[in-house]
């Protein structure tokens, strides 16, 4: 993961410049990580982890060279730049703490293999979330 992380961190930025694209890489990439935790709940095996470790590595990758630029680019007002991220940076936070909470109570319902299942939706959610945005062309 780590060495896709990098690659993909050194060559998404210049690759979204160069053919102004910003939303299609952001969206794929949380495609990338739900493929991946299919991988873990499918194979359950050595070939399932580096299926994984390849596609989470290339998402987060993508994920953190683009992000943040996407989340520039759909402020509303360019006046409240630090409001707008303030509330992106509490999203975020809000949802890191629940996160334990809901994989606690899907472990306890349906097995720890079921996290994985929960991991797919929550990201293809979020991918397609973010390939709806209208306000961003690219």
């Amino acid at each position: 993961m780590l060495v896709f992380g990098i690659l993909m961190g050194f060559v998404a930025g210049p690759l979204s410049d160069k053919f102004k694209v910003l939303k299609w890489p952001v969206g794929f990439s949380t495609i990338f990580l739900a493929i991946g935790t299919l991988s873990l709940f499918l194979l359950r095996n050595n070939t399932g982890i580096i299926i994984y470790a390849f596609a989470a590595g290339l998402g987060m990758g993508i994920w953190n060279s683009l992000d943040n630029l996407l989340n520039l680019e759909v402020i509303p007002d360019p006046d409240r730049v630090a409001f707008f991220l303030g509330i992106y940076n509490l999203g975020n936070t809000i949802t890191q703490a629940i996160a334990p909470v809901i994989a606690a109570a899907v472990i306890a319902w349906f097995g720890f293999s079921a996290i994985f299942i929960v991991s797919f939706i929550f990201s293809l959610i979020g991918g397609i979330s973010m390939l709806c945005i209208k306000s961003v062309k690219r």
